[in-house]
């Protein structure tokens, strides 16, 4: 009886052994792998460096666009849905300030797009009207044309809108502007 109780218990104990060793084997491992991805070979570094800073190129070409090579040009807006606007001179516009004598309308029209964010990005397409002196009163320009549409940025596609938008998103709301971009 005495040897049987003896026999179980060294059973029992290499069997706790065996677990014990694998479960330090195990930790062993996850050990190992945490070293490598801390301290082993960065993707970042240059393979084959001999002083920090200075990386070996395999290549004669410079980084980025090279030279000669074609651009992407400008982007195109033409999925954008088209409010059309005109936009006229005021009756009191019409008439010479000096003469009195009435403009005569100016074949054609100046157009410009204004993109815009109202809830739905979208293109306005304003044109402005012209007219031409029908006298000879040297004060008046030989065409008189309406003022253009107010923006932020002169010359620049981008109307108020947009501008405010890119305001609230990055100051208000904290938003990165690769989001806004993205969007």
């Amino acid at each position: 009886m005495g040897s049987e109780l003896l026999a179980g218990t060294t059973c029992a104990a290499v069997e706790r052994e065996a677990a014990l060793k694998a479960q330090v084997e195990a930790l062993e491992a996850k050990v190992r792998d945490l070293n490598q991805r801390l301290y082993g070979t960065r993707s970042e570094k240059s393979a084959g460096s001999d002083a920090p800073g200075q990386s070996k190129s395999t290549s004669p070409r410079n980084r980025g666009q090279q030279p000669g090579s074609q651009g992407h040009g400008r982007r195109d807006h033409s999925t954008l849905p088209v409010v059309a606007e005109v936009h006229d001179l005021n009756e009191s516009a019409k008439d010479c300030p000096q003469c009195g004598e009435a403009l005569a309308p100016f074949p054609g029209a100046e157009a410009s797009d204004i993109i815009e964010v109202q809830v739905k990005a979208h293109i306005r397409h304003i044109r402005r009207l012209r007219y031409q002196k029908t006298g000879l009163c040297p004060q008046l320009p030989g065409i008189v044309t309406a003022p253009p549409a107010p923006r932020v940025i002169p010359k620049s596609p981008l109307g108020v809108s947009v501008g405010t938008m890119v305001l609230l998103d990055t100051y208000l709301y904290g938003r990165p502007t690769h989001r806004l971009c993205e969007q």
